[in-house]
């Protein structure tokens, strides 16, 4: 299975600043290992939430207009 160039382009150049603030959650100093995986929850919800919505969307696009 392959990816499209838009895939390498978000997940490997766009995201580059989040996985940056991740490792410092857990690799910085003070480390708060509950704090971290509570952003990491919150950065998981809000994703979901997204793709989520953005999947009803485009299928309620589908239905109205074709």
């Amino acid at each position: 299975m392959t990816f499209g160039p838009g895939t390498w382009l978000v997940f490997g150049i766009i995201l580059l600043p989040v996985y940056g603030m991740l490792a410092a959650w857990f690799l910085g100093e003070p480390r708060d290992r509950k704090t971290g995986l509570m952003g990491v929850g919150y950065l998981i919800a809000l994703t979901v939430g997204l793709w989520v919505g953005f999947g009803l969307f485009t299928i309620l696009l589908g239905v109205l207009f074709f």
